[in-house]
C-alpha cells in the first residue's frame, strides 16, 4: 500500500468514525482556509484543513514545482475539459430524467411517513411567488394553445418543490452549512414533459429536450417548469442581483419514484465532493474573485456568464452548474471549503427509502423498498443510476458509505 493510499483512508476514518456508532451521530467537521500556511510545492500561500474532535489532518494539497503567479485557470481549463463541464445545465437542456431536492431532517421524516413531495401552500398565503409572476407575464403575451397552457399552469403550479439536476448547487441556497440536509432523488416518468421559460417564448420539451407543440402538450403530463426568474425583465440586466434558475416540481403524478438514503444518492454525493475538491484545487491559485465592477457574484453570473450558453472554461462551467448563485457560491477557497464541509457531513449510512406518489396518495408507502440487502457498503455505484423500485426488503444499515 502506498503512503497516499494510507493517508487518504486514514482521513476518511478520522472524519467518519463516529458514524459507525449510530446513524446521525456524526459531529460536523469544521473546515477552515488559512492564507498564512504555505502549501508544499506551490508558489501560493494557503491551506485547507479539517478539524475533527481535536484531530487535524491534511486536506486538499497540490504537488509539483512552483507555479507562476498567473496560474488561475478560471478563464480557461485545467486539463482540456472544465472540471464541472458534465454538471453544466444549459438552457437548451431543461429536460432531465432526474432532479434533486434538499430536505431538512424534519422534511425527510415527514416524507417517509407518507407526506407529499409538494409542500403545502403557506397559510395565510405569502406574497406571490416569482414563478407565478413569470407565468402571468408569459400568458399575457401568448396566444392560442400556448396561452391556454400557461393559464392552466398558473393554477396547477402554485405550491412547488424547488429542484435542480445538481444537489450540491441547492445545498447552501436556503440553509446554513451547519444544518444537516438530505439529498432527495426524484426520477420522472418517461413520458413526463417540462416547460422551459428562459426568454419570452415558453417552450414545452420532453425528457430528451425535443420540443412539443403546445396543442399536443397535455397539462397532466407536465411534471415541472424550468425557468429563469428574470426572463421578462423590462430592461435586460435590471434584475441580475435577484435572478435565479430553478426546476419547479409541481406535478408529483409524473414522478416515477423518489428516494432518500440509497447507495445511488451516496455515490452521487461522493462524486460531487470529488468534483468540487478538484475545482477547489483549481481555485487556489486565484487571487481576484470580485469580477471587475460587478457588485456581487450573483450579478456577475446572471448578467455575464448566463448571457452566453458557454461551458468551455472553468468559471463558466461552474456558473452554469448553479441554480441560485448566492454569495456563498462565490468560488473563493473559503466558500468552496465550506461547501465541501457541508457535503462531507451530509454523508450517511445506507438506509434506503424509495417511494412513489401512489404511496403518498394511498397508505403512505413502504420505506426502504429496493435497497441493497447484502450489507454491501455503498459508494461504488455510478452516480445517476436508475432508481430502485418494487418492494424488495430494505438493506437497513448496509454499511458505511464512505468513498
Amino acid at each position: 500500500m502506498t503512503k497516499a493510499f494510507l493517508k487518504r483512508n486514514l482521513r476518511r476514518l478520522v472524519l467518519l468514525a463516529p458514524c459507525f456508532a449510530a446513524v446521525g451521530a456524526c459531529d460536523r467537521p469544521s473546515y477552515t482556509y488559512s492564507d498564512d500556511v504555505p502549501v508544499k510545492g506551490v508558489g501560493a500561500s494557503s491551506s485547507f484543513t479539517s478539524s475533527f474532535s481535536g484531530v487535524i489532518t491534511a486536506g486538499i494539497s497540490s504537488t509539483g514545482g512552483s507555479a507562476p503567479i498567473d496560474q488561475c485557470p478560471f478563464n480557461r481549463t485545467v486539463s482540456g475539459t472544465p472540471v464541472l463541464a458534465g454538471q453544466a445545465v444549459g438552457n437548451q437542456a431543461a429536460g432531465r430524467p432526474e432532479v434533486y431536492a434538499e430536505l431538512t431532517d424534519a422534511e425527510a421524516l415527514a416524507l417517509k411517513q407518507g407526506g407529499s413531495l409538494i409542500p403545502a401552500p403557506a397559510q395565510p398565503p405569502l406574497q406571490q411567488s416569482q414563478l407565478t409572476t413569470l407565468l402571468q407575464q408569459a400568458a399575457a403575451s401568448a396566444t392560442g394553445a400556448r396561452r391556454a397552457l400557461l393559464d392552466g399552469l398558473r393554477s396547477r403550479f402554485v405550491p412547488t418543490r424547488s429542484a435542480w439536476p445538481n444537489p450540491w448547487a441547492l445545498r447552501l441556497v436556503d440553509h446554513a452549512g451547519s444544518e444537516h440536509m438530505n439529498p432527495l432523488r426524484i426520477v420522472f416518468k418517461p413520458d413526463a414533459l417540462i416547460v422551459r421559460i428562459t426568454d419570452t417564448t415558453p417552450v414545452v420539451v420532453n425528457l430528451q429536450n425535443m420540443p412539443i407543440a403546445p396543442e399536443d402538450a397535455s397539462q397532466e403530463r407536465i411534471a415541472a417548469i424550468y425557468y429563469r426568474s428574470d426572463a421578462y425583465a423590462p430592461v435586460p440586466g435590471s434584475q441580475c442581483d435577484g435572478a435565479k434558475r430553478e426546476v419547479a416540481l409541481g406535478n408529483e403524478a409524473m414522478v416515477e419514484s423518489f428516494s432518500l438514503g440509497t447507495k445511488e444518492i451516496l455515490a452521487r454525493l461522493n462524486s460531487d465532493i470529488d468534483a468540487l475538491n478538484a475545482f477547489f484545487t483549481a481555485a487556489r491559485p486565484c487571487s481576484n474573485f470580485s469580477y471587475g465592477v460587478s457588485a456581487t457574484f450573483r450579478n456577475y453570473v446572471t448578467c455575464t456568464n448566463w448571457a452566453f450558453d458557454d461551458h468551455t472554461t472553468e468559471i463558466n462551467a461552474y456558473a452554469w452548474s448553479l441554480s441560485t448563485p448566492v454569495e456563498l457560491y462565490k468560488p473563493t477557497p473559503q466558500n468552496l471549503a465550506s461547501l465541501i464541509a457541508a457535503l462531507e457531513a451530509d454523508r450517511f449510512m445506507v438506509d434506503p427509502f424509495v417511494g412513489t406518489p401512489s404511496d403518498v396518495v394511498g397508505a403512505g408507502g413502504e420505506g426502504g423498498a429496493g435497497g441493497a440487502s447484502d450489507g454491501t457498503p455503498a459508494g461504488g455505484a455510478a452516480a445517476g443510476g436508475t432508481a430502485a423500485g418494487g418492494t424488495a426488503a430494505s438493506g437497513g444499515n448496509a454499511g458505511l458509505g464512505g468513498r
